[in-house]
């Protein structure tokens, strides 16, 4: 064999092994992006299962005879528009349902379904209270207000029409669903 000829089939060869390395990477690209598609699927799988089981747990941690206890005095003082530290606890509770939410450990739908009623509530018939401790603490129940906020734009897509969301003008209706968390105990 002449040094021509070896020449040209170490020259294909490199060819044919340069394109065998660029056909390698591009399956190895399209499985390792395969793999996080479906990395990423069991990832939003498994977050939203937490949720879920965050939501059951405070839900079931806001239905307890102590925990309504504390809403039915909460209720009270904010009928009665005295002994308002009372409501704080209810105030905090959201508090803190609200970061979950701000941080994604809860969604927002989740707290929607599981609380809109009680944040709706508990956040248009304490607003005079927040307000004025705000006066000493501008970040006092921000989350509870981004809860407020978030739940609220989500039963104004759900019903833009909801009498729930004009709850702040109805102060009759809201001496009645106060009433019933004072019942409720």
């Amino acid at each position: 064999m002449t040094d021509h000829l070896l020449t040209a089939i170490t020259a294909w060869a490199a060819v044919a092994a340069a394109l065998a390395a660029a056909i390698s990477v591009c399956v190895s690209w399209r499985g390792i992006r395969e793999q996080n598609r479906g990395a990423e699927a069991s990832r939003k799988d498994f977050k939203l299962s937490l949720a879920a089981d965050l939501s059951m747990k405070l839900e079931d941690r806001f239905d307890t005879s102590e925990q309504r206890k504390v809403r039915s005095r909460a209720a009270q003082a904010l009928l009665s528009q005295s002994n308002l530290i009372a409501a704080e606890d209810v105030f905090d509770f959201f508090e803190m349902v609200g970061l979950l939410v701000r941080s994604d450990a809860l969604t927002k739908e989740l707290a929607y379904n599981f609380f809109f009623h009680w944040v709706n509530l508990y956040w248009v018939a304490g607003h005079g209270k927040i307000m004025e401790d705000r006066r000493l603490s501008k970040s006092l129940w921000e989350n509870f207000e981004y809860l407020y906020k978030t739940v609220c734009d989500l039963e104004r897509k759900a019903d833009p029409n909801s009498g729930d969301l004009r709850l702040a003008n109805e102060p009759k209706r809201i001496e009645e669903l106060l009433r019933a968390e004072i019942e409720d105990e």
